[in-house]
């Protein structure tokens, strides 16, 4: 009754919004959104011609490494086999006028695109510069792109080949087909509104999606796909939560009996040769991988092949030793159990080209440790306290990721609940995830961190509860986080002015409690493309967040882009609305 009596007041005030009421104003449909960039005017196409090519601009004095090179030509085959549409009424018909019959010829066409490295010394690739420390992301990742109307060629410009390949990016988005009504199967690729011109960079280093892996496997060929769809929108880290209680799905050489025992089938298993080309993959196309091993808690798959060093494994009720079943956690009071890990993650640190590894350390169960005998004798021997041998195994575990040249990155409860832990350096990167507001007490201690946090980030939000119960219920973390709640994020919310270095970027997480292939891609996209344009574009001029409202129609522009390209991207609205800008927001 009440949205019945909210809509009989609001519509009478909306003016009528049929196709001929709703009027396209010049804008750039590209997402993240550059952080400066002119278009035309007018309703003013550029076509790209039949022979269409990227080249490397004349006079390069070195050669362009083979990754850009794999990049510029894809880059051209997809422009060539666009078939995304222009979201209008007609299609995109109203750039070419007299569009009811056969379309007009364009004026101005596009016959090259030439990619220029200006301070390229020929040792480094997309790879390389997407793996350097994140501080110096930013620029690397900064790129010009101008495409006049009438010199029938666009100029990429970087520093070096990451920058060239977000330009190739957006590039790679400018682009519609529209089809000729008089012959099936015609048409013309064209970006509207030219010409452009577009000075990029990211504000933030970090842009993550986060994949947990052990709750249900996901093939190789479907995280592939997932780091294309992440290029797509200029996310640059993936977050790899490869192994978690419920599986070990990472077969390591020198631990064998870690995945084959606790995997959920030799099927599910990534083996190191996966391993590496996914991180290779990823580097490729941008994306440096953040491996996560989660320790000391969320281990219980490691019991199969090591019982001695897991306390409380299965022991129920669940709820009393672990934070949602099955429990199990290392026993990390043990020296044993100690060395053991730091080996583990020796292994793992040789696997990972990032400069950053990931150890986890959220939700350990302190009922679990407490009531465990081995642990009991441990920390009697030792005279400690649980907080006392959790610092000397942090210590003993990363000290093989900084011997790597690696720096840690943990959860939040690492910083936030365990007294001082000084085996904790300064520099260690803090993903904030139970709380936003958890961010300034983490920031009081001098920690770089992500912004992941649970009332914006959690894509898995509002999916109900996964505990077996009578009548069900809710997640944890309801209600689903819609694309304009992540959208809505402030990055420097309650942060000093002098502090602002320390935050590093943000994350977008999915745990796969009620995830797996078949739901993977509507579960994801298009909502963590918003994350991308926050982290990516920065606040708006004001030092605030930017409009949910302008980004609308960018947001709908994507999304309708990735189901062109085979991502199963969920949809916003009706087709209706997505087809008239404006026509479905409250006010509009």
């Amino acid at each position: 009754m009440f949205i019945n009596r909210l809509f009989e007041t609001v519509i009478p005030l909306l003016p009528y919004l049929g196709p001929s009421a709703v009027t396209h104003k010049p804008d750039i449909n590209v997402v993240p959104l550059p952080t400066h960039y002119t278009i035309g005017q007018g309703a003013t196409p550029i076509c790209l011609s039949l022979d269409f090519s990227i080249k490397s601009v004349a006079g390069a004095v070195h050669t362009y490494p083979t990754d850009l090179l794999q990049a510029m030509s894809a880059t051209e085959d997809r422009l060539k086999n666009v078939t995304a549409r222009y979201l209008s009424v007609t299609g995109g018909r109203e750039f070419f006028p007299g569009y009811s019959e056969k379309l007009s010829s364009c004026q101005y066409f596009l016959d090259s695109a030439y990619v220029e490295l200006t301070a390229y010394n020929g040792t480094s690739d997309i790879l390389e510069e997407a793996t350097r420390p994140v501080e110096e992301r930013p620029l690397l990742e900064a790129y010009s792109l101008d495409m006049p109307l009438k010199r029938r060629a666009a100029f990429i410009k970087a520093r070096g080949p990451l920058g060239a390949f977000r330009g190739l990016t957006t590039l790679d988005n400018l682009f519609y087909r529209v089809e000729d009504s008089t012959s099936e199967g015609a048409g013309r690729v064209y970006a509207p509104w030219a010409p452009y011109s577009i000075a990029d960079k990211p504000a933030f280093g970090w842009r993550a999606f986060l994949l947990d892996t052990s709750r249900h496997y996901f093939s190789v060929d479907s995280i592939l796909k997932t780091l294309d769809t992440m290029a797509s929108v200029k996310l640059n880290v993936f977050h790899w939560h490869v192994t978690d209680s419920n599986s070990w799905p990472l077969d390591i050489l020198a631990y064998p009996n870690l995945a084959k025992k606790g995997a959920y089938s030799p099927l599910e298993v990534y083996s190191d040769e996966d391993v590496r080309n996914i991180i290779e993959y990823a580097g490729h196309h941008g994306i440096d991988t953040l491996l996560e091993i989660d320790t000391p808690g969320h281990t219980a798959s490691i019991y199969p092949s090591h019982p001695s060093h897991v306390a409380c494994f299965e022991s129920t009720p669940f709820h009393q030793y672990a934070h949602q079943p099955p429990a199990g956690q290392l026993r990390f009071a043990s020296e044993k159990v100690m060395k053991w890990t730091e080996g583990l993650l020796r292994e793992v640190a040789a696997l990972a080209s990032s400069q950053y590894l990931s150890t986890g350390g959220d939700e350990i169960n302190v009922d679990c440790m407490l009531k465990d005998g081995p642990t009991a004798r441990d920390l009697k021997n030792n005279d400690w306290t649980l907080d006392d041998a959790l610092d000397r195994f942090t210590a003993v575990t990363h000290a093989p990721i900084r011997a790597a040249g690696k720096t840690p990155v943990v959860w939040q409860e690492m910083v936030l609940d365990h007294g001082e832990m000084p085996s904790l350096g300064n520099d260690t990167i803090v993903d904030i995830w139970v709380n936003s507001a958890d961010a300034r007490k983490v920031l009081d201690k001098g920690f770089r961190i992500v912004h992941a946090s649970a009332d914006y980030f959690y894509l898995d939000c509002g999916q109900g509860g996964w505990i077996g119960q009578e009548g069900g219920g809710n997640s944890w973390c309801d209600p689903l986080k819609s694309w304009a709640k992540i959208y809505s994020f402030d990055p420097f919310i309650d942060v000093k002015d002098d502090e602002r270095h320390l935050v590093l970027g943000g994350q977008t997480s999915l745990w796969a409690e009620q995830t797996d292939e078949t739901n993977l891609e509507p579960t994801v996209w298009p909502r963590a493309a918003a994350l991308a344009e926050v982290f990516w574009s920065g606040p708006g001029p004001d030092g605030r967040p930017r409009s949910a409202i302008s980004a609308l129609p960018r947001m709908h522009d994507v999304r309708y882009r990735m189901v062109s390209r085979g991502v199963r991207a969920a949809p916003l609205q009706p087709h209706w609305c997505a087809l008239r800008p404006g026509a479905c927001v409250f006010g509009g």
